[in-house]
């Protein structure tokens, strides 16, 4: 497997930046800014991944990594959670349009919004939604290693739960220049981080969600 050396950039992720940054000048923030279909699949996205967060103590105080955050987006939804007293929250993206966008609309002082592509802290979460998704003209073998290669950067820096969704390689119906992975490879990749590993994919959409824990 390739390990890609930090803080290079691999150079397929350059189309990915101009695409994104092209959508969200274009539809600002909206799910259509990010390349999602409508705000019904993106809640529930977030509403799955925040099942990680499930057992933590009424009131709880923690700190989110947000790999890919685009406008911000699963910042709000996590600040409305009434189970969560306190939230610390880093978003870090390679668009620097998209980190603009989410500067410009959220100024809370415990958010932190950087075009980067690695953290410079650990945090009690990690989430990456779709951030995996859209690999435009990339080998899917070299998409595979970037991501796998992504996810053990990201999990060296998860102090108690990481949770991530991906296109599901068994849907039938696929789009141009998207990366559709294998749920069952991707959960014994994960299994060699952690004995407590959890596949979800039992839901409406053409992708699925995986957590792993400490």
């Amino acid at each position: 497997m390739k390990l890609f050396s930090k803080p290079h950039r691999p150079h397929f992720l350059e189309d990915v930046s101009l695409i994104f940054g092209h959508r969200v000048r274009k539809y600002g923030r909206t799910p259509a800014g990010v390349l999602w279909k409508n705000s019904e699949g993106q809640q529930l996205r977030f509403e799955l991944l925040a099942g990680i967060l499930d057992g933590l103590p009424v009131s709880a105080t923690i700190s989110v990594n947000d790999f890919g955050c685009g406008y911000g987006a699963l910042y709000e939804f996590l600040g409305n959670l009434p189970s969560l007293a306190d939230l610390t929250y880093t978003g870090i993206d390679i668009s620097g349009d998209m980190i603009n966008a989410a500067k410009k609309q959220i100024k809370s002082k415990n958010a932190i919004f950087k075009e980067a592509i690695q953290f410079d802290s650990p945090a009690d979460f990690t989430f990456v939604s779709g951030t995996f998704n859209l690999k435009i003209d990339a080998a899917d073998v070299l998409w595979n290693d970037y991501v796998k290669s992504t996810l053990r950067d990201l999990w060296l820096k998860t102090n108690k739960g990481l949770a991530f969704n991906m296109l599901d390689k068994n849907h039938h119906d696929r789009g141009d220049g998207l990366y559709y992975a294998d749920a069952t490879e991707f959960l014994d990749f994960c299994s060699e981080f952690s004995n407590d590993v959890t596949l979800i994919n039992d839901y409406p959409l053409d992708e699925w969600t995986i957590f792993i824990r400490r």
